[in-house]
């Protein structure tokens, strides 16, 4: 589940493991999205494959030592 109190295209965080679970198991997997939570909490699904229906910009990234 995805949650924000913004308006449905409020763009949302979803991690690296989440897209590698959805794209292993697309018959499975969902994604549960709520929003105007604070007010009237509304929802959809989506499902695999997520760039069907969203744009996926990387925003972080990790540092490892060499």
């Amino acid at each position: 589940m995805k949650t924000t109190n913004g308006w449905e295209r409020t763009p949302f965080h979803i991690t690296r493991n989440e897209l590698a679970v959805a794209d292993e198991r697309r018959t499975d997997w969902c994604l549960f999205r709520m929003w105007n939570f604070s007010r009237e909490p509304r929802a959809f699904e989506l499902y695999p494959p997520l760039d069907a229906h969203v744009s996926l910009t990387p925003t972080s990234f990790q540092a490892s030592f060499h």
